[in-house]
């Protein structure tokens, strides 16, 4: 017993002795992030658009006839100028065919000219033969008064008759003729004509054995050697304007509407590239008249300047300059969240989101790229977070420093470059 007591009082000791524990203050965190004050201005945003360098015409030159490639003149790659010669063809064929055209044409004219010559000999006849018939009647009514007073045959009477009747035929088989001259001349006439394009589509296939440049441009392909026989429609030469280049690019959708307006109203919209080092500078030209399906855009046409120093099919990275609009702000790329939101810092510390536009982008004097923003939630001199949190969310406590402005760096536009799209 008097072991259990001290046991007893012993843990009674313990716990009456025991030390208390201090409660635990859970303390928020803040995130330390860099801001930025939202200063609207006046900018020129910029696309940054990839597209392909091709021309508005491209061809593939065929052969025309069917005959043996004596030569090729030209390489891929080859500048030529129109009318250059590119492919000479074996034109023997060809030439046999024309001489046999022509001279079909010329034993139609020969007829043409022998139909005249009849015709006038046929004219010059009838009179003639006219005064001949007249005679026989003259001479027919003679022996019929001779027989009608018993002093003429009836047989003398008979052959005269047949003289007259036989006369009569002559002159209307003269006048047929005369009269079925214009019917044989426009059937000869016609012969000519069809015979002259017999020729003339003979000498279209003897020049078509010397292909030559429809346009001033550049040699894509060569699609045949010397000693191959080629037929009509086979391809020959690859070739396209190097004064027509375009890059076609897709523009997208959400910008389609201000490259229209800027159009409709003659505004020049200008785009810059570089290709092995070579400055790439082209206009807006067209947009183009449908859209694929499933694009997110619309193609657009960007006519090249000096389009010969580049070669069609190179893919490039452009940037297109859109007209001037106010009201603008210009934030790092990190402000952005997803597609159209950026966070506010409040006078509490706290994030608060805010749904914006995309314009668009410019480069500051650092030729940093900056996204241009315009959004009537966001109020002048209010600081953006600049920086990309993960965990994101309305309400989120942050450390932002410069909360005077003294620490915040603000974002000063590069006046020098008013070509590449930057605020003027």
């Amino acid at each position: 017993m008097v072991i259990l007591g001290l046991a007893l009082l012993g843990a009674v000791a313990l716990v009456a002795t025991k030390p208390k524990a201090t409660p635990v203050q859970v303390k928020e965190k803040a995130w330390r992030v860099s801001v930025r004050f939202a200063e609207p201005k006046s900018w020129a945003p910029t696309l940054t658009l990839y597209g392909r360098i091709e021309s508005l015409w491209s061809s593939r030159l065929t052969s025309g006839v069917t005959a043996d490639v004596l030569g090729v003149s030209v390489l891929e790659g080859d500048d030529v100028a129109k009318g250059q010669l590119l492919v000479t063809l074996d034109d023997r064929d060809a030439g046999l065919m024309l001489a046999q055209r022509e001279a079909e044409l010329s034993e139609i004219e020969a007829k043409i000219r022998s139909e005249q010559i009849r015709h006038q000999a046929d004219i010059e006849s009838l009179v003639r033969e006219k005064r001949l018939l007249e005679l026989s009647s003259a001479e027919l009514k003679r022996v019929t008064d001779l027989v009608q007073r018993k002093l003429g045959s009836h047989s003398a009477l008979d052959a005269s008759r047949q003289d007259e009747q036989r006369q009569a035929l002559t002159v209307r088989a003269r006048e047929q003729s005369i009269q079925a001259h214009e019917a044989r001349l426009a059937e000869l006439t016609a012969k000519r004509h069809r015979a002259e394009a017999l020729r003339d589509r003979a000498k279209l296939d003897k020049d078509r054995t010397r292909i030559a440049s429809p346009f001033t441009g550049r040699i894509a392909k060569v699609l045949v050697s010397p000693g191959k026989r080629v037929r009509s429609g086979d391809a020959v030469i690859q070739l396209y304007d190097t004064s027509a280049m375009v890059v076609r690019s897709q523009l997208p959708s959400r910008y389609v509407g201000d490259v229209r307006r800027a159009l409709d109203k003659g505004e020049a919209l200008q785009v810059n590239g570089e290709i092995d080092g070579h400055p790439l500078k082209a206009k807006l030209l067209r947009i183009a008249g449908e859209a694929g399906a499933g694009s997110g855009g619309i193609e657009a046409l960007f006519a090249i300047e000096q389009g010969r120093l580049f070669q069609q099919g190179r893919f490039v990275r452009i940037d297109l300059t859109l007209p001037e609009q106010p009201g603008l702000i210009a934030l790092p790329p990190e402000s952005i969240y997803g597609a159209d939101r950026v966070y506010r810092v409040g006078d509490d510390d706290r994030m608060h989101p805010l749904t914006v536009k995309r314009v668009g982008e410019v480069r500051d004097e650092e030729n940093r790229s900056l996204v241009l923003i315009a959004s009537d939630n966001v109020k002048p001199g209010e600081r953006i977070v600049a920086t990309q949190l993960p965990n994101a969310i309305d309400g989120l406590l942050v450390e932002a420093p410069g909360k005077s402005g003294d620490d915040v760096v603000r974002i000063v536009p590069d006046t020098d470059r008013s070509v590449s799209g930057n605020a003027r």
